[in-house]
């Protein structure tokens, strides 16, 4: 039993983490990418890597801070139109979440079919003998945290009661953002 605990609490941990350690690895490697292009200026080096693997690992920064954004529910919404609504807000909250999830599983399907192209076609990404794929993998996986991301706020908070997710802990008759 108190090993079950244990795997929860990490499990729990981890997943609930996994974007932040994603992106601290990854802006730590962007920082690290643009110190060797600015270091390979001074030095006179060709440095075409350095510029083309800064762009990858931006879209890599993007992608997985999509699903971040989705985790904190940090993503525009426009209020305006559910105040209009003569349903329950909790209603439209989750129809809201539902439509963000279709969108991200197209995304991922067509991301995956993009990543495969370029697994089968053996690409390279240009500037330097590196597998495409990889780069490409970005989106497949996150739209796959996203839709995680979307279906565990579905799942909570169509549990819940009386939530008015569209204004977070703020008064409606508030709403500057």
């Amino acid at each position: 039993m108190e090993q079950r605990k244990i795997e929860s609490r990490l499990y729990k941990w981890s997943f609930d983490d996994v974007e932040g350690y994603l992106m601290v690895l990854i802006t730590s490697m962007l920082v690290i990418d643009v110190f060797l292009g600015i270091l390979a200026r001074f030095v006179h080096f060709q440095h075409v890597f350095t510029t083309e693997l800064g762009k990858y690992l931006f879209i890599w920064l993007c992608m997985i801070g999509i699903s971040s954004a989705a985790k904190d529910n940090q993503h525009i919404r426009i209020s305006f139109i559910v105040e209009k609504l003569p349903v329950n807000p909790k209603i439209t909250w989750i129809i809201s979440q539902l439509m963000f999830l279709l969108f991200t599983i197209l995304f991922l399907y067509l991301s995956l079919r993009l990543t495969w192209m370029h697994f089968t076609m053996e690409k390279s990404a240009v500037g330097f003998n590196f597998p495409m794929y990889l780069f490409t993998a970005a989106m497949p996986v996150g739209f796959f945290l996203t839709s995680l991301r979307l279906i565990k706020d579905i799942v909570i908070h169509s549990r819940e009661s009386g939530i008015n997710r569209w204004y977070g802990n703020q008064n409606p008759s508030n709403k500057l953002n």
